[in-house]
């Protein structure tokens, strides 16, 4: 074979490889257009790959593939077993006449239906507990011992679990401080956990006040991290224990670090009109109403009821 043909042959397989590398590039990126989850980058390196590496690259990567499909590829209609919310298959129907006969856990201990309070209370305890505290300790009150029995012993479970998730956070802070994942998800978990009613007063008051020093330490490390319904929340279970001079001081912060936000105004008339000083109520209704910001259909619904 003449140097020329070798050249030549030299040429053909470069263009031949580099129009692959390239042909593969192009389908990768109209995949990629037309599905999302396709990632055009995984197509970018390989192709790199196989232009630089000529025959040896395609040929690697096509016995992969076809190695791929004989041994390891399934027939599995992923669709089918998807945890998306967006495809959610009905396999039983709700209980309708159940559902329909049950009363609120008010009405029940009110009127005194042991009968309805049972089956009610029981039905609560097969969800999630977490989700009905309010609705499981309002069934401590009932003249029915089973029933409060039931009640109590749930609520032990919760504040037993609420222990051990507290001192996970603890645990984490400790180690270190200043993580501010860490202290934003246990801010949140204390501010949910703390407007249920599963608390003794002296109890409320320790972890309120536990949570207005996390935030307080946040506060001094990183304000920024504190986001507005953090401050909604400890200004909210501050009035709850009836501390508003410690309330106060975190109603100033908010209206300094977000003055310009629709929760600041939702927690500082909801605060104001608490503490039935009506000068400052209507005076911070007046700048709403003369401000831009957009006023939400809850908020207006408060702001009727506060006239």
């Amino acid at each position: 074979m003449t140097t020329q043909y070798k050249i030549l042959l030299i040429f053909l397989v470069l263009l031949v490889n580099t129009l692959i590398s390239l042909g593969y590039f192009l389908v990768g990126f109209i995949a990629a257009r037309k599905n999302k989850d396709k990632k055009l980058r995984k197509y970018i390196i390989l192709s790199i790959f196989m232009f630089l590496c000529p025959v040896a690259g395609p040929m690697l990567l096509g016995c992969g593939a076809v190695l791929y499909k004989i041994f390891f590829d399934s027939s599995i209609d992923l669709a089918a077993i998807t945890f998306s919310k967006e495809r959610v298959d009905v396999l039983e129907r709700p209980d309708m006449e159940t559902e329909m006969n049950l009363v609120p856990m008010e009405e029940a201990i009110i009127i005194d239906d042991k009968e309805n309070l049972r089956q009610l209370l029981l039905t609560v305890l097969r969800g999630d507990i977490s989700k009905s505290i309010n609705t499981v300790t309002k069934a401590l009150n009932s003249s029915d011992s089973e029933a409060s029995h039931y009640a109590a012993s749930a609520i032990m479970d919760i504040m037993n679990e609420f222990q051990t998730t507290l001192q996970k956070f603890h645990a984490q802070l400790e180690t270190d401080p200043n993580d501010k994942e860490v202290n934003q998800l246990f801010i949140e978990y204390l501010i949910k956990m703390l407007n249920t009613n599963f608390l003794s007063e002296m109890e409320l008051k320790t972890y309120v006040y536990s949570l207005a020093q996390t935030c307080q330490g946040v506060y001094d490390y990183d304000k920024s991290s504190l986001k507005t319904i953090y401050y909604s929340g400890v200004i909210n279970l501050l009035v709850k224990i009836d501390d508003i001079q410690t309330a106060q001081i975190w109603v100033s912060r908010l209206q300094e670090d977000h003055p310009d936000e629709i929760e600041t105004y939702r927690c500082v008339l909801r605060f104001y009109y608490l503490t039935q000083d009506k000068e400052q109520f209507f005076y911070h209704m007046d700048r709403l109403k003369k401000s831009d910001i957009p006023i939400d259909k809850d908020l207006l619904e408060l702001i009727r009821i506060y006239n």
